[in-house]
């Protein structure tokens, strides 16, 4: 996701002070061997071609169904890098710009949110059982505003809440027809922004943290997220301290933002909740797995430098009433990471010796559990966390249980390029205590990407990843890169760790949130920000997505099809 919020212009000049750029985030995991890794990984189509396979257009052996060798070759032709600003994909395939910002999607009148981001898929007829490929709703996350483009830069009350309101998740019915997807206006499309009414579960509810709130407004800096099994998404707050600046005085408190907040989109009145027990931080994502005991693990990642990785286990375990199961993640433990000795070491008061000792100075920095989760970052590194390189994603392989880390960079320590990190947990059951892991991958001109970001699997288990390159901005060592770009990565056989380039994005421009419709015949694929490097409205770095009669670039989803589909 977007390490920065709107660049610092003569006209929003708050918004630098709002959100200091996104931070980067990182201390590497083995930060010194990020030297000796990026052989091996193909930057061009031309290079992988040396390795002896002579392929067709989509990249798949000649005369072969690019499925039969779906977990060893990419199932398309990789492309080079690119500054076009358009969506660069191979041949074969094309993208339809699908729900851009300021598109009517409600009956009421409601439009659809800024700077697109997470993306989950909720097949329409999922609860009863069905796994539709052409008729869902979609839930898109808005991470954050561009002040220059909404026109909000006088801090007027009525700019603040067009703000808010473009923020959040936007819940929204897509349908397939014909080959073309379109925007369906259903009673339960809606807008969950900045002002909407939340619960607050677990812990930290009604403490002083949150100034004795059970229900707070909204939701905002919605990044990454997840899926759980009973049908919900998990959204997650992540850059929301630098808003109390921004919106003094509009009765934004960023101790009610934070967390990872739960949404049902397929009930409009079962009130979200914002579930503290998971701990307070820059949440980037939340990746939901059973364990093998019938509880749900949840991993996240807190997305900044030199910040830890944490895991979230459920005391409940999963049933057959859905309405029980959506007050599973209300309870439970907190963990984080310490890579040192490959360990889960539990962030919990009462247990851990560690945080009733722990102080700043001659005062202790908790007095109880809520303590404890509303600094859960100042909690892990007390305990012996490891900090590590902005850990921007993390998901887990389909077919082995492994879970795969983003680590997207960390200027303070001289990865600029980034890696991914695999952990596999003891005995593969994720509510294990300990674990091992290695480097899958490192980023740099060898590797062809750099600054790993939200990942996806296929069900073959490829890795497919988008990367962030915007912390960096200009920065000459990333020219190799082009525009911030899509990688598709076997995770076995001879290919396994190299990457090939399937996507580039238009100018500025992250690609976020991927996620497949259930056949595998479409890739969602989130466009924010294009053009945020924009000095001002008449000087557009970027025109994507622009609306009818308009030059402003718009963040939105695209629909990219193309694709073989799944083999049975």
């Amino acid at each position: 996701m977007s390490n920065r919020t709107q660049e610092p212009t003569a006209k929003s000049s708050f918004w630098h002070d709002l959100l200091d750029r996104r931070i980067t985030r990182r201390t590497a995991i083995g930060t010194a061997a990020a030297t000796a890794a990026a052989a091996t990984l193909p930057v061009s189509f031309a290079q992988a071609q040396q390795g002896g396979v002579t392929t067709a257009n989509n990249g798949a052996p000649i005369g072969v169904d690019p499925r039969d060798n779906a977990r060893y070759y990419p199932p398309f032709r990789p492309i080079e890098a690119s500054r076009a600003d358009d969506m660069t994909l191979p041949p074969g395939f094309r993208y339809q710009i699908l729900a851009p910002w300021g598109e009517e999607f409600t009956e009421d009148g409601r439009t659809i949110g800024f700077n697109h981001d997470f993306v989950g898929y909720f097949p329409a007829d999922m609860l009863e059982g069905g796994h539709s490929s052409t008729d869902a709703y979609l839930t898109i996350n808005h991470e954050y505003v561009n002040a220059m483009f909404l026109g909000t830069e006088e801090r007027t009350p009525a700019n603040m809440e067009k703000e808010k309101r473009a923020m959040g998740v936007s819940v929204v019915r897509v349908r397939q027809q014909g080959g073309k997807w379109s925007v369906v206006k259903d009673p339960k499309n809606r807008a969950v922004d900045g002002l909407y009414d939340i619960e607050l579960t677990g812990p930290v509810r009604g403490t002083d943290h949150v100034k004795g709130a059970t229900m707070v407004k909204g939701t905002v800096g919605n990044c990454s997220g997840g899926q759980t099994p009973w049908g919900t998404l998990l959204t997650c707050e992540e850059n929301v301290d630098g808003y109390t600046k921004a919106w003094d005085g509009s009765g934004y408190e960023a101790m009610h933002q934070g967390w990872v907040t739960e949404i049902d989109p397929f009930d409009p009145e079962w009130t979200p909740k914002k579930r503290t027990g998971m701990g307070r931080f820059r949440h980037e994502n939340a990746a939901v797995v059973p364990t093998a005991d019938g509880r749900v693990a949840v991993y996240m990642g807190d997305d900044m430098q030199d910040s830890c990785v944490y895991k979230f286990i459920s005391r409940g375990t999963v049933g057959t009433d859905r309405s029980a199961n959506r007050d599973l993640l209300e309870d439970g433990d907190l963990y984080v990471a310490n890579f040192g000795n490959g360990s889960w070491v539990l962030l919990d008061y009462d247990k851990n010796a560690k945080l009733r000792e722990a102080k700043n100075g001659d005062k202790l920095l908790f007095a109880g559990q809520a303590d404890v989760l509303a600094d859960a970052r100042a909690a892990a590194l007390a305990v012996g966390g490891t900090p590590v390189d902005r850990p921007e994603d993390i998901e887990v392989h389909p077919l082995n249980g492994d879970v795969y880390i983003a680590l997207t960079n960390n200027s303070k320590h001289g990865n600029y390029f980034g890696h991914i990190v695999k952990l596999t947990e003891k005995g593969h059951d994720h509510s294990a205590e300990t674990f091992g892991w290695d480097v899958f991958a490192y980023g740099g001109p060898s590797a062809g990407f750099a600054s790993p970001d939200n990942l996806v699997f296929d069900p073959y288990g490829n890795l497919w990843m988008v990367t962030d390159n915007s912390d960096l901005g200009s920065n000459p060592i990333k020219d190799f890169h082009g525009n911030n770009a899509m990688f598709f990565f076997p995770t076995e056989g001879p290919n396994a760790g190299k990457a090939y380039r399937f996507a580039v994005g238009p100018v500025d421009a992250e690609m976020t949130g991927p996620v497949w419709s259930p056949d595998g015949k479409t890739l969602f694929v989130s466009i924010q920000h294009p053009g945020e490097d924009s000095e001002s409205l008449d000087q557009l770095t970027s025109n994507f997505a622009a609306a009818p009669g308009s030059r402003v670039p718009r963040p939105t989803l695209v629909a990219i099809s193309g694709f073989p589909g799944w083999k049975a």
